[in-house]
């Protein structure tokens, strides 16, 4: 079988070639939808298995994850970069791909993820971001403003991948052993500057997502540009306490 990304190339049926996971903590309202998206993918199904990986969530995410998703694990530390990890220790494929429970996904990303992973030099790659709900024009271009210095810091070997429109080949993914752990917003710029010392951090459009501005919301725009840049001046981050609301 074929995707429509590898036209000559031949895939055996049920070979799982990329492993997406979702980090969950009381996402009963999203993780639905989400998986819904990633179900129906230019992909064949059998070549990529859903993966969440639920944080101790005292709502329904787990039950209704369940519905959906292939593989559903349960960890009991609160961390995004702890998440990540724990789901990617169940990983079948050779690249991965995460994407938040508030996220959902083009009916291409799953094939520009595989496609652009499997360029000998990238090792990590990401596409386009929108707001779904579009109900704040302040928002839509600071997701417009993120979308330009994305495809800006990669270019200059300074990349900042966002955590929820994230590929990575597993390879390296495990070499430089996975997101950090500790309680940490920047988790996914942290592991973003190392991957870029083992190979190229790409840009695809057919990984495009619109994501939840519910964070933006709850907290300045200023501040969480602020935030990414006292991880890069003095590798200080806020905690996830301090981002979320309900942590």
């Amino acid at each position: 079988m074929k995707t429509e990304s590898s036209k000559n190339k031949k895939i055996e049926k049920n070979t799982i070639i990329a492993s997406i996971i979702i980090p969950t903590l009381n996402e009963e309202k999203f993780i639905k939808n989400t998986l819904s998206f990633l179900k129906k993918q230019s992909v064949p199904r059998e070549n990529y298995e859903l993966i969440v990986s639920d944080s101790s969530s005292d709502d329904n995410t787990v039950r209704e994850a369940r519905k959906h998703a292939d593989v559903v694990v349960v960890c009991k530390r609160q961390s995004a970069g702890y998440g990540r990890n724990f789901g990617a220790k169940k990983a079948k494929g050779k690249y991965l791909g995460f994407v938040d429970a508030d996220t959902i996904v083009s009916r291409t990303w799953v094939e520009g993820l595989i496609e652009t992973l499997e360029k000998k030099s990238v090792v990590s790659c990401t596409g386009p971001l929108e707001n779904i709900e579009k109900d704040s024009l302040k928002i839509n271009v600071f997701y417009k403003v993120w979308n330009t210095q994305t495809k800006i810091s990669a270019l200059f070997g300074y990349p900042i991948v966002p955590g929820f429109n994230f590929g990575v080949r597993k390879k390296e993914f495990d070499d430089v052993k996975g997101f950090p752990e500790k309680n940490m917003v920047c988790e996914d710029m942290d592991l973003s500057l190392r991957l870029s010392k083992k190979g190229k951090i790409a840009f695809s459009k057919k990984m495009g997502v619109k994501t939840s501005a519910r964070r933006q919301k709850e907290m300045s725009i200023f501040k969480h540009i602020m935030s990414g840049v006292k991880y890069s001046l003095a590798k200080k981050s806020m905690t996830w306490n301090e981002y979320r609301k309900d942590f």
